[in-house]
């Protein structure tokens, strides 16, 4: 049975989807068409294993604009060119269905493919393809028409291999918005019915790539700097700080230095409790306190811890060094102000006293610094003077002449090592 000619052929089935071009012939020359389109290839495809040719199809590229349409855009399609060196060649190579989230595609080409309206075989098996389910929507996006495309295409080799250097395209189908019927050409593929309620689909090609490579991430090395963010709670406690400090009334103030003492107070109080771990509870206390503490209450010193006062044999016995660093750096209760002034006078004048005074079992040696038994010499003269003045050492201002005369006194009983000499 001989097929039927062009002009008997069968009308297409009344499921298909596609609409009709509406005010176009289809006997337009490709000059016409090269006002808004490029004719890129026009012929066939052929199915694996057949004999059958899907024939009638016709890519063409949107361009910019009629004017700029030759030297511009299309030199830059990497698509188009590759469609144009396919001119001579009668058909193209059907590779199969693909789905399209399983492939990477290139859709910035902007080309489209035709079928003549006569070519029935055609026509038939792309409507089959794209027109008997409606279009999933996009997870991504709202589902508009403008987002609605069909989750499969036709995969196209343009070469005779299957290697890497062998350009492959898919071709899917688009639905796009609704726009008013004008009377130009249309890539949009017709149908010998004409529905005027059912939508009318694009067949788009796209280029087939390789998905982009993401930027290797690059590993931490050793010599990276630690990255640090400061803790959340200085920032907001140094926000709180300085609007309280902002909101304290002037007669509580007294002056601008007194206001500057309690901002910088309270920051560094602030970091002093985040750094030791206490923060948590100084700042519930702080919190009930109210807001008229405007100066916070010094804490007491600490005491000389037992292990200093205890010099006795055994595993509680101190060292040498470490005694003496006590005895020189005054590791006694600190008074105040005044007792910090005696001692650091005391200290001197043993100083300046020893420095005069001989080595009797050393030939002209002094006991300076250089000395060997400077350290402990100086440790048993000065503690003897403070412990002889320890009654007004923290009350008033000690004599010198005192100072001096305790200082020879002692001086007479530790230089010889046989104790005091005889009066």
């Amino acid at each position: 049975m001989s097929q039927p000619s062009p002009s008997k052929a069968p009308k297409t089935p009344s499921t298909s989807k596609i609409q009709p071009r509406p005010g176009s012939s289809h006997s337009q020359t490709p000059g016409q068409l090269s006002t808004s389109y490029r004719l890129l290839y026009r012929g066939a495809l052929s199915l694996p294993d057949s004999h059958i040719l899907l024939d009638g199809l016709a890519f063409v590229a949107k361009l910019e604009s009629p004017t700029k349409h030759v030297t511009t855009s299309l030199l830059e399609n990497s698509l188009a060119l590759a469609l144009e060196s396919m001119r001579g060649r009668p058909s193209l190579r059907f590779q199969g269905v693909v789905k399209l989230a399983d492939v990477y595609m290139d859709e910035s080409a902007c080309v489209e493919m035709d079928i003549h309206p006569r070519a029935l075989i055609s026509r038939i098996y792309f409507e089959n393809m794209f027109c008997l389910k409606p279009f999933p929507a996009n997870p991504k996006d709202k589902a508009t028409q403008s987002t609605l495309k069909s989750d499969i295409g036709i995969k196209i080799s343009l070469g005779d291999s299957d290697g890497p250097e062998t350009t492959q395209i898919v071709v899917y189908a688009h639905l796009p918005p609704p726009t008013p019927l004008l009377n130009s050409p249309s890539k949009e593929v017709p149908s010998l019915t004409a529905n005027p309620n059912s939508p009318t689909i694009q067949l788009r090609v796209a280029r087939l790539t390789l998905r982009p490579t993401q930027k290797p991430i690059r590993l931490p090395r050793p010599d990276d700097p630690i990255p640090r963010k400061p803790p959340l709670t200085f920032a907001s406690n140094a926000s709180t700080s300085m609007a309280h400090v902002q909101t304290l009334p002037m007669q509580r103030v007294g002056s601008l230095k007194d206001l500057k003492r309690v901002a910088s107070g309270s920051l560094k109080g602030d970091l002093k409790r985040v750094a030791s771990g206490s923060f948590a509870s100084s700042s519930s206390s702080s919190s009930s306190a109210g807001v008229n503490d405007v100066f916070k209450v010094p804490e007491l010193p600490r005491q000389a811890s037992g292990r200093n006062l205890k010099l006795g044999g055994g595993k509680e016995k101190e060292k040498g060094k470490e005694r003496e660093r006590d005895v020189v750096d005054g590791g006694d209760f600190d008074g105040g102000a005044v007792e910090r002034g005696n001692k650091n006078t005391i200290k001197k004048a043993t100083i300046a006293f020893l420095a005069k005074v001989k080595d009797p079992a050393k030939k002209d040696a002094v006991f300076d610094k250089n000395h060997p038994d400077f350290k402990e010499f100086y440790g048993a003269v000065y503690r003897g003077v403070c412990f002889a003045v320890r009654g007004r050492i923290r009350l008033e201002t000690v004599d010198q002449g005192i100072v001096e005369r305790l200082l020879k006194m002692h001086t007479r009983m530790y230089l010889t090592g046989l104790g005091p000499p005889a009066a």
